[in-house]
C-alpha cells in the first residue's frame, strides 16, 4: 500500500519537528517502494533553502529498487539499497541513522512462511503471538536508529491494543514516544485503511504523548508501560464530552459488573447446534444461544425472545462456571464423544492442558446467567439489544454488559441506542472491512455516560471519578 504524497509531507514535518536535518545527519526510509517518502524529504529541504542530508532507502521489491534508483539517480547523497530490511545489519547499512520513516509491509501473521515466522522469533523480541511484520520493523529502527534520533511510522491503529503488541507496547514506551496520531480512514485515497503515525524520539521517557483521536480531539496522556492497551488509556484521559444536558464524570465500566466477550467454546460447530436436533437427554445442558449475524436482524433496542432462537449452546459447566465432572456431564459426553479427536486437537487440550470436552475458555456464567444487553462484535451502525430473563449464552462474536443495578437495564440500553452514543462510538471505535465498526469491550468501556446514568453507580465509586476529573 503505497503512501500518499500528503501523507508523507505530513509525516517529514513530524520527523524533522524543532529538530531540522543537518548536511551530516542520515535518513533512513525503510521499506523505500519507489521513493515516496524520500521525494517529501528532498522537497521538505528544498521549501527551507536547506541542503539535504545523507538518505537511503532499503526495499525488497527489485522493480520499486531500480524505480527509485532512476528516479534519484542526480541527487548524489540518495542511496538505494535493494535487500531484506529485517535481514540487514548496522554494517550493511553503513551505520545508524539520526532519522528514520517508514510505511512498513503490513503481512499478517498468516501469510508469513513457517520459515520465516521461526527465524523472525529467534531475531525479534516483538515477534510474539500472531505478530504482524510491522511490528518488526519497529524494533528494528529502534536498534537502527541513533540516541536522539527520531522515528516516524505509519502502521494499522492495531498495535494500540492488540495482544500480540504487548511486546511492541512495552518495548516503544522504554522512549520518549511523542505522539500518536490516528489518521482518517480515507487517507490511503480508495483503500479503506485505519492508520496510525507514530513519533518515537529515542530518550528516556518523560512527561506524557499527545494522542490525537480521528474526531480532532487530542489528548495527554502518560501510556502505560507494561504493554497493557493504549487506546483505551488514551480515552480514558479524556475528559467526558457533553452528553445530553449535563457532564458526568462517569463511564460505561463504572456502571458495569461485566463488560466483554461472548463465550469461546473453541469449536462452534460441535458445541451449538440447532435446537430441532436437540435430544432429550442433553436438555439440561442447553442454553438459547445467539450470534452476532443474528442480533443484527433484530431492531436496536429489541428484548431478544429466547424461545425464538435458533440454537443452542451445550455447555458441560455448572451454573457457578465449574466444569462438570465427566459423571456429572455423562450425557452431555456420550454425545461430544462422536467428536472427541477435533476436540482433543484444540489449543486449549494440546498446550493448556484442559479436559477434552472444555471450552477455550471459561463461561464466567455467573454474570452471563443475568439480565445484560447485548451487541455484535462487528456492525454497520452501533446496535444494542436486550436479554431480560438473562437466559442466553452469547457466542463469540456479541458482546454482553450486566448492569451493575438491574433495573438501570432498559434505560442503559436507549442510552447506548441514542444518537449521542453512536456519534461518540463512531468517532473512537476501529473500522472493519467495507465500513463496519468494531464495537470492542475496550472501547465501550470509555464510553462516557449521562448524569442520571452515572447515578445508578454507587455514592462512593462516583465521588471517586469526580475527584479524578478535578484533580486532571
Amino acid at each position: 500500500m503505497l503512501t500518499p504524497y500528503s501523507v508523507a509531507l505530513h509525516m517529514v514535518g513530524k520527523l524533522f519537528r524543532d529538530l531540522p536535518p543537518t548536511p551530516t545527519s542520515r535518513v533512513l526510509d525503510a521499506g523505500c517502494g519507489p521513493g515516496v517518502f524520500i521525494e517529501a524529504v528532498i522537497e521538505w529541504c528544498r521549501k527551507r533553502d536547506l541542503e539535504i542530508p545523507e538518505i537511503v532507502g532499503v526495499e525488497l521489491d527489485p522493480v520499486f529498487a531500480e524505480t527509485a534508483r532512476n528516479r534519484f539517480r542526480v541527487f548524489k547523497k540518495v542511496r538505494i539499497i535493494q535487500g531484506d530490511f529485517l535481514a540487514m545489519s548496522e554494517h550493511d547499512l553503513g551505520g545508524k541513522f539520526d532519522y528514520i520513516i517508514s510505511n512498513p509491509p503490513y503481512i499478517s501473521y498468516e501469510k508469513i512462511p513457517l520459515a520465516e515466522r521461526a527465524r523472525y522469533r529467534r531475531l525479534f523480541k516483538c515477534a510474539v503471538g500472531r505478530f504482524d511484520t510491522y511490528m518488526l520493523f519497529f524494533e528494528k529502527g529502534l536498534e537502527l536508529l541513533k540516541p536522539g534520533g527520531r522515528l516516524v511510522f505509519v502502521t494499522p491503529e492495531k498495535y494500540l491494543y492488540v495482544v500480540s503488541a504487548k511486546p511492541l507496547r512495552r518495548l516503544l514506551s522504554s522512549y520518549l514516544v511523542e505522539e500518536v496520531e490516528l489518521l482518517s480512514e480515507d487517507a490511503f485515497g480508495g483503500i479503506l485503511a485505519y492508520p496510525a503515525i507514530t513519533v518515537v524520539w529515542k530518550r528516556p521517557p518523560e512527561g506524557s504523548t499527545v494522542v490525537k483521536l480521528r474526531d480532532g480531539t487530542a489528548v495527554e496522556v502518560a501510556l502505560p508501560r507494561d504493554g497493557s492497551q493504549w487506546l483505551p488509556a488514551a480515552l480514558a484521559a479524556l475528559r467526558p464530552p457533553a452528553v445530553g444536558a449535563s457532564v458526568a464524570a462517569a463511564r460505561l465500566k463504572d456502571l458495569a459488573s461485566r463488560l466483554s466477550a461472548g463465550v469461546a467454546t473453541g469449536l462452534d460447530e460441535v458445541f451449538v447446534i440447532p435446537k430441532t436436533s436437540l435430544p432429550k437427554e442433553l436438555e439440561p445442558y442447553a442454553h438459547p444461544t445467539v450470534s452476532g449475524a443474528e442480533l443484527a436482524r433484530l431492531e436496536p433496542g429489541e428484548a431478544v425472545d429466547h424461545r425464538r432462537l435458533r440454537h443452542v449452546m451445550l455447555v458441560p459447566y455448572a451454573a457457578d462456571g465449574r466444569l462438570l465432572s465427566e459423571e456429572e456431564a455423562k450425557p452431555l459426553l456420550d454425545y461430544l464423544a462422536r467428536h472427541r479427536p477435533r476436540l482433543e486437537g484444540r489449543t486449549a487440550v494440546r498446550v493448556k492442558g484442559k479436559k477434552w470436552y472444555a471450552f477455550h475458555e471459561e463461561p464466567p456464567l455467573k454474570d452471563i446467567l443475568k439480565p445484560k444487553i447485548l451487541w455484535p462484535d462487528i456492525a454497520r451502525e452501533p446496535a444494542f439489544y436486550l436479554d431480560t430473563e438473562g437466559r442466553i449464552v452469547p457466542r463469540h462474536t456479541v458482546y454482553y454488559l450486566v448492569p451493575r443495578d438491574p433495573r438501570a437495564l432498559e434505560e442503559l440500553a436507549r442510552y447506548l441506542n441514542s444518537e449521542e452514543a453512536k456519534k461518540w462510538l463512531k468517532a473512537h471505535c476501529q473500522r472493519a472491512a467495507n465500513g463496519y465498526l468494531r464495537l470492542q469491550a475496550h472501547i465501550l468501556k470509555e464510553l462516557p455516560v449521562p448524569k442520571n446514568l452515572a447515578s445508578c453507580i454507587k455514592e462512593s465509586d462516583l465521588q471517586k471519578g469526580l475527584e479524578a476529573w478535578i484533580l486532571k
